[in-house]
């Protein structure tokens, strides 16, 4: 082989590394490797999942839990574990909970990692970026899951700028996120959001009638209702939202941020 036959080979061969190398950091969630470590860090919380009947287990840093009672943005490298297995069911379906009233974890069903890094996040618009954190998702297996909705992951965590889009940085911190709720409309119909459910789940109103939903979950939840532009905002526990249904007919609606969570309004005279 001449040298310069040697020398395009060797410019090749850079190029292709340099172009894998490219390729791979202006990926989305490829960029995360699945954290097989995940368990040396600590278990911060568990969350039960009515609407999915899912047990969770959340893992993070010593750093990133030290970081958060502190206040303060979770430094670069954190690697936040969701762990997700089905919830032991009994013979009519309905999750199984010991004696403290949580559920009993099942079969692991797959894992959902967020990660940031300095520098990460440059390649989204500001409607949707999320700081410099990524996400990624990999089934019970560890491997990386290409079909999952990642966009979703960026909208949920969107609102949350206040406390670094980690919507579970208050446990992190070892305390429950708790908003205040403006009063109610006056005549206004109430309908509890809870255990991931709404209740009561089907309501009758008059038209020009107002509904408020009111969250009591550690989760945030948000109210779309189908086919119309009726929609709430963001809602935090003890937070309230009203809407007013002017239009007769049944209005089907749902949690954005949980599509399992459904609801109906009929509107008649």
């Amino acid at each position: 082989m001449t040298k310069r036959v040697f020398g395009i080979v060797v410019v090749t061969v850079i190029l292709a590394a340099l172009a894998a190398v490219v390729s791979r950091s202006s990926a989305g969630p490829e960029k995360i490797v699945f954290p097989t470590n995940y368990k040396d860090g600590v278990l911060y919380t568990i969350a039960d999942r009515y609407d999915v009947k899912q047990y969770r287990e959340l893992y993070a840093s010593a750093a990133a839990v030290q970081a958060a009672k502190e206040g303060k943005p979770l430094p670069s490298g954190t690697v936040l574990t969701l762990v997700q297995y089905k919830a032991q069911v009994d013979a009519q379906g309905n999750p199984v909970k010991d004696a403290k009233g949580r559920f009993l974890k099942g079969d692991l069903i797959a894992y959902t990692v967020m990660e940031k890094r300095t520098g990460w996040g440059t390649e989204y618009g500001d409607d949707i970026r999320n700081g410099e954190w990524e996400y990624s998702a990999f089934g019970a297996d560890g491997k990386f899951n290409d079909k999952a909705n990642y966009k979703a992951c960026f909208q949920c965590h969107k609102p949350h700028d206040q406390i670094d889009y980690v919507i579970s940085y208050p446990a992190l911190a070892g305390r429950t996120m708790v908003a205040s709720a403006a009063p109610a409309p006056a005549g206004s119909l109430g309908v509890n959001i809870g255990a991931f459910t709404f209740g009561p789940p089907g309501v009758t109103i008059p038209p020009g009638k107002t509904i408020t939903w009111t969250n009591t979950d550690d989760s945030p939840h948000q109210i779309t209702v189908a086919g119309t532009p009726l929609k709430t905002g963001f809602l935090l526990k003890g937070q309230n939202a009203s809407l007013t249904f002017k239009d007769e007919g049944v209005f089907n609606y749902n949690c954005a941020l949980h599509p399992n969570m459904k609801g109906t309004v009929q509107v008649s005279k």
